[in-house]
């Protein structure tokens, strides 16, 4: 609130487009001069078409000479039939000097914010000098001086430590941490707190959640079924080493984008390609073209929000209306993941391990043989037994005509029979405790149950007759 921008603008301020003029022709002008309509060839969306030649020959926009500009002209004259915008109140005497001002000054189109290069300002001057430690403080005392504010006091060393501690680790501080932050009289007692809290594992822990929840990070596949999705906390693991490891940002892009391109290929790159695999997934989905390129959607729209910082989807279906995405646009980014292969249910595993080095992968070969090796031996002494039982079945029924579709029914019903009677073996099972205890005692001269006295007397054996203090019933 003590940095937001005052909404009313100083005579000797210069015009900002962005912020005093684009408000004003979204709200009254883009419904016939926008993105979708161009009435009279005129669309202010853009610079270049504002500044264009209009059907009449005339020109919209003078940069530098207001009274040449029929825009100027349209939106100030007395004539109902002339005047802009044609319907519901006509723009009030301070919009109309805004614009004059707008195009006196050049008629300069800032580009949004977020498209303009990073600049380091000025720090602004201030009175209270002492107050500032940092370039952010010169900014933040600034206009707290400009709307005749005075800045709030300085945190007790208590409250600071539990503001650093829930922001950087999301816990609080233990009491030891307080008692020796608290005894710390020297002058960089801060500076290594921060240090000490950054190196902490809970640091990155806590603020990988925000950039999980940017990349809609899920354990599950939503959906009816909502079914697991295999091994992806590897790549929230991942996410969680690359903060606290203070990863470069772009290193850490590029392995999520494109990790299994990057050479040499590692463990650490494939499983940032993660990534790819968080959305949601229909397994059985109605129209199965459709559900791909829902997909491909769901990876473009992540993409441009999360390293973009736009709403790329829009142009899905038209130009973006707001961002300078065009259709076409759109249509290339999603060509760039069109060839990742799509999930799917059915066909070869092709899960595959990761290995940090050879000696690991030399260990889970020799792993695999030996597990191998049993299986064949267990399967070897299942076939003896098959064997045996056919050979003495064919004996009891020599000179009866023995097929092998009567050894295959009794197979399967062996199977059924088993699968039916699974039920009854539940009612073999002992009752749980916590089962018990939902029991109501109705009998006043009834005794506590065994699991109850063992429960109420934690020192005494599991045996049913241990003697227990217990009240007398009345």
């Amino acid at each position: 609130m003590l940095c937001r921008p005052g909404s009313a603008q100083s005579p000797a301020a210069t015009i900002n487009f962005g912020r005093d003029i684009q408000p004003i022709f979204a709200k009254r002008c883009f419904a016939c001069h926008g993105p979708d309509k161009g009435e009279g060839g005129l669309r202010l969306n853009q610079r270049q078409t504002a500044l264009a030649e209009l059907e009449s020959g005339e020109h919209a926009v003078v940069p530098g000479q207001p009274d040449q500009s029929e825009l100027l002209r349209r939106i100030s004259a007395a004539d109902e039939s002339e005047r802009m915008p044609p319907e519901g109140k006509p723009l009030d005497a301070a919009q109309i000097a805004l614009i004059r001002r707008w195009i006196a000054e050049g008629a300069k189109w800032e580009e949004h914010w977020a498209f303009q290069p990073v600049v380091r300002p000025a720090v602004p001057s201030v009175n209270r000098r002492d107050w500032v430690r940092n370039p952010i403080d010169g900014f933040i005392l600034s206009r707290l001086e400009q709307n005749g504010l005075e800045p709030a006091p300085p945190a007790n060393k208590l409250a600071l430590l539990r503001r650093v501690h829930y922001d950087l680790t999301g816990l609080p501080p233990t009491p030891d941490e307080v008692d020796a932050f608290l005894a710390d009289d020297l002058p960089d007692a801060y500076e290594r707190l921060i240090d000490r809290l950054l190196a902490s594992p809970q640091y990155g822990e806590r603020w990988a959640r925000h950039w999980l929840d940017a990349v809609r990070y899920a354990e599950t596949n939503s959906f009816e079924r909502d079914g697991p999705k295999p091994h992806v906390w590897r790549y929230r693991d991942y996410v969680i080493r690359s903060l606290n490891d203070d990863k470069p940002y772009d290193q850490f892009v590029r392995e999520q984008l494109a990790g299994d391109e990057l050479p040499p290929v590692t463990p650490e790159k494939l499983i940032a390609t993660g990534f790819y695999r968080l959305g949601l997934w229909d397994d059985e989905p109605a129209d199965r073209l459709q559900a791909q390129y829902d997909t491909l959607d769901d990876l473009v729209t992540t993409t441009g929000q999360v390293f973009l910082g736009l709403t790329v989807n829009c142009a899905r279906c038209h130009d973006h209306k707001i961002d300078p995405i065009p259709q076409h646009d759109y249509y290339s980014l999603l060509a760039f993941f069109h060839g990742i292969k799509p999930m799917t249910t059915t066909g070869p595993n092709i899960e595959r391990p990761l290995f940090e080095n050879d000696t690991d992968r030399l260990a889970y070969e020799e792993r695999v043989r030996q597990r191998e090796a049993r299986r064949d031996e267990l399967q070897g002494q299942v076939t003896a037994l098959e064997n045996e039982f056919v050979a003495i079945y064919r004996k009891s029924h020599e000179g009866d005509s023995v097929r092998q579709a009567d050894l295959d029914d009794l197979e399967y019903r062996f199977y059924r029979d088993r699968w039916d009677r699974l039920p009854d073996f539940d009612n073999l099972k002992p009752e749980t405790l916590w089962a018990r205890l939902g029991e109501t005692v109705v009998s006043a001269s009834a005794k506590a149950m065994p699991a109850f006295r063992r429960l109420t007397c934690p020192w005494s054996s599991k045996r049913s007759d241990t003697k227990c203090s217990q009240p007398t019933p009345k």
